[in-house]
């Protein structure tokens, strides 16, 4: 998750953000739509959702799709998404009216955030150093000689730590 349009951000706006693929052949992506204060989506608000299809066919990390965000000055956000080599394309419209917040759920979500801030900032440098390892196995695995069967098996290991037991791991333990 990803934040492209901050609070207090003079509107209109637009915002645009590339993202990747984190599966080999994934050839769609879930765009979800939320707003809040926090870094994850729980305690946020899901303001709606869509999926690009036929998106490149290769490894994770490859494939490059553009998201934007747009807020016109009518509260109204387009969020379109397009893949860089394929033209693939999808989009969302949010209106202001529908599923939004009203002002006390918005305070009492930006004291929440007040309130979590240094948890909130821990789990951040968590999942990016745990992305940061993610992209690292891949790009070994995609060099790793097929012979090597020690190398492989180290890096499949690694990539089931990641997957399975890296939530509920220390920072030190990813280290």
């Amino acid at each position: 998750m990803s934040t492209l349009i901050k609070r207090n951000t003079a509107i209109p706006c637009r915002k645009t953000r590339t993202y990747s693929t984190v599966v080999d052949w994934q050839q769609d992506i879930d765009v979800v739509i939320y707003e809040g204060e926090k870094p994850t989506i729980e305690g946020n608000n899901k303001l709606g959702e869509f999926i690009i299809s036929g998106i490149e066919r290769a490894r994770a990390g490859e494939p490059k799709v553009d998201v934007t965000f747009a807020l016109d000055a009518n509260g109204i956000l387009n969020v379109s998404a397009r893949d860089q080599v394929t033209g693939a394309e999808a989009n969302a419209t949010i209106k202001a009216e529908k599923g939004r917040l009203s002002q006390d759920d918005i305070d009492r979500m930006v004291a929440d955030a007040e309130k979590y801030r240094a948890q909130d900032a821990e789990l951040s440098q968590k999942t990016a150093y745990k992305t940061a390892l993610e992209e690292a196995v891949f790009t070994a695995q995609s060099k790793v000689s097929a012979d090597d069967t020690e190398g492989m098996t180290m890096l499949e290991d690694m990539m089931d730590f990641l997957e399975l037991d890296a939530d509920d791991a220390t920072m030190e333990d990813l280290k």
